[in-house]
């Protein structure tokens, strides 16, 4: 072989080699713990936020980076997070160390949700319906918080369905009572049916509060016309659900209930 065609072929494969060895440092730089490191994808989870206008703002932080904002007194929101493990903390603005959710969440794609209600004396993270207490189908579960500060700390409840006659005359039904709300934690749950008066009604339920330590009426029923939700915004009942309800006061300053938990049983 002549001095030439070896000097060729000794730069071809000195190109050969010097191309296996970057081929072969980009396939290692490309593996992670003996894994083939993937692009970062996308999950997300939801949160349903429950305070009041005493507390504020929260400010939501993933992975030491806030996020997103959570209005006071109620706000539902769904924030976009890399799959995998991610640390959460929830936090009024300048309590960072004293969180009220500090935990990590398994982000894997969009089916993750997270209630919280917090007032600062009281904080339920999670929870929502536990199946302890099955209704009977096309039935409906409800229970009640107090968190108006306004309010004592010990209510009761009457609740009714309104009907009225072809005079257009008013009339209320009692349908169940419910003693000992407290701001401290849930009541037991109540069972309602659908309404009886469904042609000649409104199609939902109402109530009236009570102090329940002087038996004062504090919401009246055909002053304020106040309505249980079974659906955030929706005054009508709907059966098969279990909802978990926050005894407030509106933007208009009447006292009403906002749907903290909401579960449909199938």
């Amino acid at each position: 072989m002549s001095t030439v065609l070896f000097k060729l072929f000794f730069m071809k494969k000195i190109k050969l080699l010097f191309l296996i060895a970057i081929i072969s440092q980009l396939f290692f730089a490309c593996k992670k713990d003996g894994q083939l490191m993937e692009a970062k994808s996308y999950g997300s989870f939801y949160i349903s936020s429950t305070t009041t206008t005493e507390i504020g703002n929260l400010l939501i932080d993933v992975d030491g980076k806030v996020t997103d904002t959570l209005k006071a007194p109620v706000d539902n929101t769904i924030i976009k997070a890399y799959i995998g493990n991610r640390k959460i903390k929830i936090y009024q603005p300048g309590k960072a160390n004293d969180p009220i959710v500090d935990t990590i969440f398994n982000i894997k794609d969009n089916s993750l949700k997270l209630n919280f209600l917090y007032t600062g004396d009281l904080k339920i993270i999670g929870g929502g319906y536990d199946g302890t207490m099955k209704p009977a189908r096309g039935n409906s579960l409800v229970q009640f918080v107090n968190l108006e500060n306004s309010l004592p700390p010990l209510l009761n409840m009457k609740i009714y369905e309104i009907y009225y006659n072809d005079a257009g005359d008013y009339f209320s039904l009692e349908t169940a009572t419910i003693n000992g709300i407290t701001k401290t934690g849930f009541s037991s749950y109540i069972e309602l049916s659908p309404p009886k008066h469904i042609d000649d009604g409104f199609g939902g339920y109402y109530y009236e509060i009570y102090n329940a330590a002087t038996n004062e009426k504090l919401v009246d029923l055909f002053t304020d016309f106040p309505t249980l939700q079974f659906e955030a915004g929706n005054p009508f009942f709907v059966p098969n659900k279990v909802v978990s309800l926050g005894i407030v006061r509106d933007p208009s300053g009447l006292l009403s209930t906002t749907v903290i938990y909401e579960t449909e049983i199938k």
